[in-house]
C-alpha cells in the first residue's frame, strides 16, 4: 500500500507540484484519458450516438472538468460530474458512469454538503431516459449496484479518516510546542534569571577582597552563561528533524544487539543520585546568591517512569528558580521531596517573599506544572500569607501516557 501511495504521489508531483490532493489529481488524469479513449473507440466503430453535437460538447465539458479537477477539485469536479451524468443515458459509456461515481465520492470527501448534493444528482440518473433493450437493463443493474449511497459513504469515510489524521497531527504539534515552551522556560529562562541575579548580587556586595574571589565570581558567571548556551543548543537540536541520525542509531542498535537490561535496583540508585545531584547544584546556586535553607530528599523505593522523572526534575528546577527570583535572601527556605508507599510524590516548599521582587520571568512556570499535575489527578496548592509563601504538591503514580501534556 505504501508503494502504491508513493507512486501516486510521484505521478501527482509531475502533474502539478504542490498539489494538495494527489490522489484526486491522478484519478482525474486517468479518467480523462479513459474518456477520450472510449469516445475515440466508439467513433471509430461508427456509433451514431457519438457524432452528435450535444454529445461532443458533453465530452468536452467532462474532459475540461477532469483537467480542472486536477488542480481545483472543489470547483471543476462539478462540471465533470454533470457532464458525465448527462452523457451516460444517451451513450451508455462506461467511463461516464465511472466519472459520475468517482466525482461524487471525491466531492463528499472534500465537503459533506457537496457530497450530499452530488449524490442527489447521481440518484436522478435512475429516472433519466435511456436506450431500450439490453443496454437499458445493464444501466439499471449498474445503478442498483453502485449509484445509491456508496460514493457518498466512501467519500465521507475518507474525509473522516483524513480529519482524524489531521487532528492527530495538530495534537502532536500542540504537544511539541508545549514541550518546547516548557523546556525553554525551565532551562534557558531560569539560567538567564540566575545569571541576572548573580550579577545583581555581585553589584550589591561590591568588589571582592582578593583577586582570587574576583576570578571565582567570573568563573561562576561564565559557567551560568555556558549552561544557558548549552541548553539553547539542546532546545535547537530538539526542534530539528534528524531522520538520518535516527536511522543510523537504529542500524547501530541492530548491529550491536539490544542493550543490556538495567535492574530495578540500579535504576532506583541512578534516579536517586540524579535527583540528589540536581538538588545539590540548585542549593549551591542559592548559596551563591546568599540564601540559606534546608533541602530534604526522601528515599526512592521503586523506579520512576521516564516522563515522571522528567516532570519531577523540571518541577524542582522551576521551584528553586522561583525561590531565587522571589524569596528573601536573608530568610530561611525549605524544600522537601518524599515518596509514599504507592510511589506517589509529595513536594513541599516554603520561603519568605522578598519585599522588592524583581519580577524576573513571565510568572507562568508553576502554572504549567499545575495544569499537568491536576490533569493526571494530583494536587497543586500555593498559599501566601503574612509574607510567607507555601507550596504543597502531590503527584500520583501515573503511566507515561498520563503525564504527556
Amino acid at each position: 500500500m505504501r508503494q502504491i501511495r508513493s507512486a501516486v504521489n510521484r505521478i501527482a508531483e509531475r502533474i502539478g507540484p504542490g498539489n494538495d490532493h494527489p490522489v484526486i489529481a491522478t484519478t482525474c488524469a486517468v479518467l480523462a484519458v479513459m474518456l477520450l479513449t472510449e469516445y475515440a473507440i466508439r467513433l471509430s466503430a461508427g456509433s451514431p450516438s457519438m457524432v452528435t453535437v450535444g454529445n461532443l460538447m458533453l465530452v468536452l465539458v467532462t474532459f475540461i472538468g477532469l483537467i480542472g479537477g486536477m488542480f481545483r477539485p472543489d470547483r471543476f469536479l462539478w462540471a465533470a460530474l454533470v457532464g458525465g451524468e448527462l452523457l451516460l443515458p444517451g451513450t451508455l459509456m462506461v467511463t461516464s458512469l465511472a466519472i459520475s461515481i468517482v466525482c461524487t465520492g471525491f466531492l463528499a470527501y472534500l465537503n459533506i454538503w457537496s457530497g450530499a448534493i452530488a449524490t442527489g444528482l447521481l440518484l436522478m440518473l435512475l429516472f433519466a431516459p435511456a436506450a431500450s433493450g439490453s443496454g437499458r437493463l445493464l444501466v439499471v443493474s449498474l445503478h442498483n449496484l453502485a449509484l445509491y449511497c456508496f460514493p457518498l459513504l466512501t467519500g465521507l469515510s475518507l474525509r473522516m479518516m483524513h480529519q482524524r489524521d489531521h487532528d492527530s497531527y495538530l495534537l502532536r504539534r500542540q504537544q511539541e510546542r508545549a514541550d518546547t515552551a516548557r523546556d525553554l522556560h525551565d532551562t534557558i529562562s531560569n539560567d538567564l534569571a540566575y545569571l541576572i541575579l548573580r550579577i545583581d548580587h555581585a553589584d550589591a556586595c561590591g568588589m571582592p577582597n582578593s583577586e582570587h574571589e574576583y576570578r571565582q565570581q567570573l568563573r561562576e558567571l561564565r559557567d551560568a552563561a555556558n549552561r544557558a548556551m548549552t541548553h539553547t543548543h539542546e532546545v535547537i537540536e530538539s526542534l530539528e528533524e534528524r531522520e538520518s541520525q535516527h536511522l543510523q542509531s537504529e542500524v547501530s542498535e541492530k548491529r550491536n544487539g539490544m542493550p543490556a537490561p538495567v535492574s530495578a535496583g540500579d535504576t532506583v540508585a541512578l534516579q536517586q543520585a540524579e535527583l540528589q545531584s540536581l538538588i545539590d547544584d540548585e542549593e549551591t546556586k542559592l548559596e551563591s546568591l546568599g540564601f540559606t535553607g534546608d533541602n530534604l530528599l526522601g528515599g526512592l523505593r521503586h523506579p520512576l517512569s521516564p516522563d515522571m522523572m522528567r516532570l519531577l526534575t523540571g518541577l524542582l528546577t522551576e521551584l528553586y528558580a522561583n525561590i531565587a527570583r522571589h524569596a528573601d535572601t536573608v530568610k530561611w527556605y525549605a524544600v522537601s521531596i518524599s515518596f509514599d508507599m504507592n510511589d506517589g510524590i509529595r513536594i513541599s516548599v516554603s520561603d519568605t517573599i522578598a519585599e522588592h521582587d524583581g519580577k524576573l520571568g513571565m510568572g507562568s512556570g508553576l502554572d504549567r506544572y499545575r495544569t499537568i499535575i491536576e490533569t493526571v489527578g494530583g494536587s497543586f496548592e500555593t498559599r501566601a500569607q503574612a509574607g510567607h509563601w507555601q507550596l504543597d504538591a502531590a503527584i500520583p503514580n501515573k503511566s507515561d501516557s498520563g503525564l504527556r501534556r
